[in-house]
């Protein structure tokens, strides 16, 4: 923008001068919207001047004032206050300037390098514009050549998609070993380990290179936990999968020569483990499917609602036979009551006979 202020009138007094005919006393909604364009648009066109030469910034709207040397958050938060100020304390065509004004700074590129790394400030800009190019003036200094046409895009930075990482479920964990390892060994491996059970892989191959076998666990996260703690022992002692696919090419762990030195990997066992065309990958495929971790959450509430429902209905009918057993022994209750009465009446009539007789043969 060009600092040369010599001669300057305020492009809104001569768009007013004009033929502007609102009312100077309107304070309505609708002429504050109007004037807020038009201020809008005037700012756009680049008739008014906001930067000091001494790279401070000033208000085009408030020149009546001392203050004109704002840095560009103060000048922000000259302009925000104004415009959201009361209309008791703010004429209305003031408001919709400084709003104006406030959505212009965010806006126009000329403003972004002076923007990036403002904090604080609703809305600011964050990042320079790509059309942005410096070129050195006749004085030396460096002036910013920018295109204040429109407001610029900032492209939002967006990385590869993560690939959500898949398990085979229940929980299971690999165990491989090299030829000369006996698979039913590798239970003693594990021991330590809780578990459900280690199940040994056996090929019908001839010429067997490696040796596996599956340590199964429950289905809850318990059993996830027990995977990642034998996966983790693993991984401590470079004994994890990655050495175990790279120790043919001799950047991983060496076999021993006997078969006491056969070194044994795991790891927990995964999507590509569940889709690999060996002996894991069918042991897998037929015991197991492959689920996300949300999904396994899903898998377990819907499990836990099941057994809410479950539990609910027991409840329901437990109650119901209570109510039952309520009503019965009230009813035996009553019956017991009533044969109480019919015995006291029994009682008190044969009492009344017997005093008679007396009396009879008492008067005989």
């Amino acid at each position: 923008m060009d600092l040369d202020m010599d001669g300057y009138v305020d492009p809104y007094e001569e768009a007013a001068a004009e033929g502007d005919s609102d009312d100077p006393d309107e304070d309505d909604s609708d002429a504050e919207s109007d004037y807020e364009e038009k201020s809008f648009g005037l700012l756009k066109s680049g008739k008014h001047r906001v930067r000091n030469p001494d790279g401070t910034f000033r208000c085009p709207f408030c020149l009546g004032k001392k203050k004109q040397g704002y840095k560009i958050k103060d000048l922000l938060q000259h302009a925000d206050g104004i415009g959201v100020s009361s209309k008791h304390r703010r004429h209305g065509r003031e408001r919709a300037n400084h709003r104006a004004f406030a959505r212009f700074v965010r806006t126009d590129p000329s403003f972004a390098e002076d923007l990036v790394g403002i904090t604080g400030i609703q809305g600011a800009i964050t990042t320079t514009p790509a059309n942005e190019n410096y070129s050195a003036n006749g004085n030396g200094k460096a002036k910013a050549n920018v295109d204040t046409a429109g407001s610029s895009s900032v492209a939002a930075k967006v990385g590869p998609p993560q690939e959500v990482e898949r398990f085979a479920w229940p929980w299971a964990c690999v165990l491989a070993a090299g030829a000369g390892f006996n698979a039913e060994d590798f239970v003693g491996r594990v021991a330590l380990f809780s578990s459900v059970e280690v199940v040994p892989l056996f090929v019908d191959e001839m010429e067997v290179t490696e040796t596996f076998a599956i340590v199964r666990f429950t289905n809850d996260w318990s059993g996830f936990n027990d995977a990642l703690t034998i996966e983790n022992y693993f991984s401590v002692n470079k004994l994890g999968k990655k050495e175990f696919q790279m120790r043919d090419s001799g950047l991983g762990s060496v076999e021993g020569d006997g078969e006491g030195d056969v070194k044994v990997y795991g790891w927990v066992a995964r999507a590509e483990d569940y889709d690999a065309t060996t002996v894991v990958g069918r042991f897998l495929r037929k015991h197991t499917v492959l689920q996300t971790i949300d999904e396994v959450s899903k898998t377990e509430l819907e499990k836990s609602g099941e057994m809410v429902a479950i539990l609910a209905s027991q409840i329901e009918e437990k109650n119901r036979y209570l109510q039952d057993l309520e009503t019965k022994k009230n009813a035996t209750e009553l019956s017991i009551s009533r044969l109480e009465e019919d015995n006291r009446k029994l009682h008190e009539a044969y009492n009344e006979v017997g005093r008679r007789e007396d009396l009879i043969e008492a008067s005989s």
